[in-house]
C-alpha cells in the first residue's frame, strides 16, 4: 500500500509517497505560501491531488506533519507563533475529507521522531526529540506510553522557554538556526549566512570568527538543553533540523556547555543527531497507519 506524506513548515512544504516497505519515492518540496495572500490549505490540497492523480490512488491513507500545536486527533492546528500567520484553527482531516477518511495530523516534531524511530533502534526507554530549525521544537516519547502531548497538546513546546525581560528574547529567539544565521550577518561573517561553510571555517580552518560565532550560539543552545534534562530527565535527547547533519561537528560545540548550566555533577542524557535528518517528518507522518 502506498501512503501520501506531507510535511508542512514554514519555509517550505514537503511530500511524497511511502510504501509499506518504508520506501520514500516521488519526493517533491514547494515553497510554503505565506498564508495571506496564497493559502497553506490550498498548497498541501493541490499535492495531495496531484499524487492521487498520479499514482492512481483510491482512498489513501494520508499523513500530516506540520508546524504548530496540532489536536492530534481532531486534526486541527490549535496554537501557532509568529512563523506561520492566520494557522490557527486549520483543520486537516476537514480539508482532505473527500480524499480519504484515514488522516492523521502530527505536530512536526512529533512525527520526526516517530520518523526516527519507525527506521532505527534505539535502546533507550524515553527519548526527547529537540529540533533546531527556523524555530525550536520538541517532542517526548516514552516506550510505553508513547507520545506525550499535555493537558491542551502545548507540552514541549521549549521554544518559549527562558525568556529574557533585557532583550524581550525567547530560547528559540536565540538558539534557533534562523539566530544563528542572524548573528553571522549581524558579525558580518564573509560568507553571509551559509552555514555549511560556517562549520568548515571554524572546524577544519580554525577561523577565529567562525569559532566566536558558534560558541555564542552554542552556549544559548546548550543552556535550553539544560532545561530539559532537568524538566524531563530522558534517557536520550536526539537533536534534529539540517543543521544536525553536521553531526559530531555540531555536537562539539554544544554537549560540553550543557554543564555550563546544571548544578555540579548533575549530568545528563545521551546527546546524539537525528540520523533521518529532513525527510524524519514525512515517515512519521504516516508511522502510525496499520
Amino acid at each position: 500500500m502506498e501512503r501520501i506524506a506531507i510535511d508542512v513548515g514554514g519555509t517550505h512544504i514537503k511530500g511524497g509517497i511511502i510504501d509499506t516497505n518504508l520506501t520514500l519515492k516521488d519526493k517533491m518540496k514547494i515553497a510554503t505560501p505565506n498564508n495571506i495572500d496564497a493559502k497553506i490549505t490550498d498548497a498541501v490540497f493541490e499535492l495531495v491531488q496531484r499524487y492521487i492523480d498520479k499514482h492512481h490512488l483510491t482512498h489513501p491513507q494520508i499523513g500530516i506533519s506540520t508546524a504548530g500545536v496540532v489536536d492530534e486527533s481532531a486534526g486541527r492546528i490549535v496554537y501557532t507563533g509568529p512563523t506561520i500567520p492566520n494557522f490557527n484553527g486549520t483543520n486537516f482531516k476537514a480539508l482532505l475529507a473527500r480524499f480519504s477518511k484515514d488522516v492523521h495530523v502530527y505536530n512536526d516534531v512529533n512525527a520526526a521522531l516517530l520518523g526516527e524511530l519507525s527506521l532505527y533502534d534505539y535502546d533507550a526507554k524515553n527519548i526527547f526529540c529537540l529540533t533546531l530549525g527556523t524555530g525550536i521544537g520538541g517532542a517526548f516519547y516514552d516506550q510505553h506510553s508513547g507520545l506525550y502531548n499535555g493537558a491542551r497538546n502545548r507540552a514541549n513546546e521549549i521554544g518559549y522557554l527562558l525568556y529574557r525581560s533585557t532583550d524581550e528574547t525567547t530560547y528559540e529567539l536565540r538558539g534557533s538556526v534562523r539566530a544563528l544565521k542572524q548573528r553571522m550577518q549581524a558579525q558580518h561573517f564573509e560568507h553571509g549566512d551559509d552555514v555549511i561553510k560556517l562549520f568548515e571555517l571554524a572546524i577544519d580552518e580554525g577561523d577565529s570568527k567562525a569559532q566566536d560565532i558558534l560558541n555564542a550560539w552554542s552556549e544559548d543552545v546548550a543552556e535550553g538543553i539544560a532545561q530539559i534534562q532537568i524538566l524531563y530527565d530522558p534517557e536520550l535527547i536526539l537533536i534534529g533540523g539540517g543543521i544536525s547533519s553536521q553531526g559530531e561537528r555540531l555536537l562539539r560545540y554544544i554537549t560540553p556547555k550543557i554543564a555550563h548550566y546544571l548544578p555540579p555533577e548533575y549530568g545528563h542524557a545521551r546527546i546524539q543527531t537525528m540520523q533521518t535528518r529532513n525527510d524524519a517528518a514525512l515517515y512519521g507522518a504516516v508511522s502510525q497507519f496499520h
